[in-house]
């Protein structure tokens, strides 16, 4: 249902145009298309199927169901959503202590922006997460 051209394509989608099924992947490009607003309904909801396929996708089934299964039963898309979006919130953490280890007194200084005339250290884990990439492939 993600893509067509996956081997989990069934040719099956609840999005159909002219009785062509849509699979996921190309679902912001439809509600986009003419209508602008359309799209933001339907955002958060692809968001979250968009990271369930992804994390799919890195292992087998079996591996998948084994860490997402609470005493032998699956859990709920939602619930795997709230897992999903726990384990995003470690990592970045994670991310975030490392950035300040590495760069210890330096931080201040690599992971700082500028705001008209001031200059502000970077309090968001995801923009700190951000920079730390972007400074990791320039020491290469």
């Amino acid at each position: 249902m993600w893509d067509d051209l996956s081997p989990h394509w069934g040719g099956e989608s609840v999005l159909t145009i002219g009785g062509h099924p849509i699979p996921l992947m190309y679902w912001p490009d439809v509600y986009r298309y003419g209508k602008t607003c359309q799209w933001q309904g339907t955002k958060s909801r692809w968001t979250e199927w968009r990271d369930v396929v992804t994390r799919y996708r890195q292992s087998t089934v079996e591996d998948f169901w084994k860490e997402f299964s609470v005493d032998g039963s699956n859990m709920t898309f939602t619930a795997i959503v709230a897992e999903l979006r726990r384990q995003r919130k470690n990592d970045k953490q994670d991310l975030v202590a490392r950035a300040h280890q590495e760069y210890g007194d330096t931080f201040d200084s690599n992971f700082s922006y500028r705001k008209g005339n001031d200059t502000l250290i970077m309090t968001d884990p995801s923009a700190i997460c951000r920079r730390y990439k972007q400074l990791q492939l320039t020491k290469v």
